[in-house]
């Protein structure tokens, strides 16, 4: 057993983390059941609710991952780490780590092709194709992150394999060998590169949209305290936020890549509460700017509010 025992630092982290974490289930488990409630009422959907179910489910159980991966550590450390469950948990929450990102960055395509009024030929041909097309790029992108999973892992394997016949035992049975997982790390910095690039690019070319979609407003003769002007100014707030808090994940990303940095217990989980801390708030912030969550969501607080 360990029995170093924790500073006040490691326990406002946790609870910190404890907190964090179950935002970011209640945030995307709510998107997931009135979504997926109405979907299986009306035996159809739209796209882009089709997308927030993706997106939520995915980081639903991305999270629940992280959750048994802390407990199972917490149950028994010694055991558990380079354990042959420590490896499956993380090679599973990776993938689903990937496809959430997908699901975020053609989220954002989509809502940045709907919404743009460019009068650029190709936002022209995707506006009346994005529907047909969200979808299926997805789906493109999961297979893609399914299909490269397991290649990394083979070629990994094989060499572990060729390098453990000229190292002594006493290397091989420290359990360096067993860590693996590791060759995924710049396979994930890659892949949240590109999903990053993509999701920023179509977040800025939104809010850019919006912004003269504001000056033609006021030169309208609609002020600031104009509802729509209002509105516009509040998704320009929550878009610059998301993508604040994508550069921040982004950042973290490459950090853990980076080999040669060791971190301290305490430094490791700050940064990890970080990343959890980017699903969190963008889920509260697809819920603020989705009517049909947003009614939802005020009307279980007011309910919620009569009862007490």
């Amino acid at each position: 057993m360990v029995t170093t025992s924790a500073s006040p630092l490691d326990i406002l982290l946790w609870t910190f983390t404890g907190i964090v974490s179950m935002a970011c289930l209640l945030g995307n488990g709510f998107i997931t059941v009135v979504l997926g409630h109405q979907w299986l009422q009306n035996k159809k959907i739209l796209t882009c609710e089709f997308l927030l179910i993706s997106l939520s489910t995915s980081r639903c159980v991305m999270q629940l991952l992280s959750s048994v991966n802390a407990l199972l550590y917490f149950i028994s450390p010694e055991t558990y780490v380079d354990s042959s469950r420590q490896a499956a948990i993380n090679i599973i929450s990776m993938f689903f780590n990937m496809a959430s990102l997908c699901c975020a960055t053609w989220l954002s395509v989509f809502y940045c092709v709907k919404i743009t009024n460019f009068a650029n030929r190709v936002l022209l041909w995707l506006k009346p194709r994005i529907n047909m097309l969200a979808p299926r790029l997805l789906g493109m992108s999961i297979v893609i992150t399914i299909a490269l999973i397991p290649l990394v892992e083979y070629f990994e394997y094989k060499k572990c394999g060729n390098l453990t016949e000229t190292l002594p035992g006493s290397v091989i049975h420290s359990g360096f060998y067993h860590k693996r997982i590791f060759i995924f790390l710049p396979l994930m910095f890659a892949y949240t590169c590109i999903n990053c690039t993509i999701s920023i690019a179509a977040s800025i070319l939104l809010v850019n949209s919006l912004w003269k979609h504001i000056k033609n407003l006021k030169k309208s003769g609609a002020g600031v305290t104009d509802l729509s002007t209002q509105v516009h100014i509040k998704v320009i707030i929550f878009l610059l936020f998301y993508v604040f808090l994508f550069f921040l994940y982004f950042s973290i990303i490459i950090t853990f890549s980076v080999n040669g940095i060791t971190f301290r217990n305490s430094e490791r989980l700050a940064l990890k509460t970080l990343t959890t801390t980017f699903p969190s708030a963008h889920s509260i912030i697809l819920i603020l700017t989705n009517q049909k969550l947003k009614e939802m969501a005020a009307r279980i607080l007011n309910i919620r509010q009569r009862t007490s």
